[in-house]
């Protein structure tokens, strides 16, 4: 999902004369909450690995010259990705501007329920009427409708405290601040779903498709008014390192004088 939709933003964008680089392929593999422990199919990988990943992703991306990064997610695990994201400043003090952007959440007003035909009938949670519309529409050919079922979660208690997967209901709790007030998916969902699949037809995805696509764009421009191209975010106002010592990491790489990140000291005490 995410591919495609960064891939509309860079022709969107190369159209206008300002292409965005698409730095690197999709991370596939990702934490998971507990209540994904034990299902079939699920490659769970630990909350460390996923912080450090995205930390040496974004260090590796600053010494390539990437300084405005924003991190597209689709699979959950927000708290990690967000640990990674301030990780990665408190360990290497670099100026940057980096975001990580749930996108189902970016949008969430696009898969409340209203009353229009090209309208979502449910709340977005998980393998859903709204993510089946959505890789309807971006890739439907890998879709098998044929072998669709619907399936609903098992609650056994707090209903009505936590809210769904992109916050759409302004419930006090968000879905991953809690665990036990539901059944876990092996025995409460097996099927892999929770929602309505069969009404996930592709004509549905089509408004927070745009709506995404059209945000990440005005992020982009946004960004691009306050921090032109080869700006970045004023170092003494942003990171204890000096302007001297950071003057040669901030040439474009393998340029004359240019240093690499690795060639900095360590500073701070993380």
């Amino acid at each position: 999902m995410v591919t495609s939709i960064c891939e509309a933003v860079r022709r969107y964008t190369a159209k206008k004369g300002y292409e965005v680089s698409l730095a690197l392929p999709p991370i596939n593999y990702g934490g998971h909450p507990y209540h994904h422990l034990g299902m079939a199919g699920t490659v769970i990988v630990s909350e460390e690995v996923v912080r450090e990943t995205i930390v040496h992703v974004l260090a590796g991306l600053w010494d390539d010259g990437f300084r405005k990064i924003i991190l597209v997610n689709n699979h959950g695990h927000k708290w990690m990705l967000e640990a990674g994201v301030q990780e990665f400043f408190k360990r290497f003090q670099l100026p940057a501007i980096v975001t990580e952007v749930e996108w189902h959440r970016a949008v969430r007003e696009f898969f409340v329920p209203i009353e229009r035909e090209d309208s979502m009938t449910t709340h977005f949670i998980h393998a859903d009427e709204a993510e089946t519309a959505v890789a309807n529409l971006l890739f439907g050919g890998m879709v098998d409708m044929s072998v669709c079922v619907d399936a609903q979660p098992k609650g056994l208690c707090l209903k009505g405290h936590f809210d769904n997967s992109v916050d759409s209901l302004n419930r006090p709790q968000t879905w991953s601040q809690g665990e036990g007030q539901n059944v876990i998916e092996r025995f409460g969902t097996p099927e892999g779903v929770v929602g309505y699949p069969s009404r996930g037809d592709a004509y549905k995805a089509k408004r927070p498709i745009a709506a995404i696509c059209k945000y990440l764009t005005l992020m982009i421009d946004d960004i691009r008014e306050n921090f032109p191209v080869g700006k970045v975010p004023p170092i003494e106002e942003f990171t204890f390192r000096s302007c001297d010592e950071l003057e040669a990491c901030l040439k474009e790489p393998l340029s004359k004088g240019w240093k690499s990140i690795h060639e900095l000291h360590k500073i701070g005490i993380f």
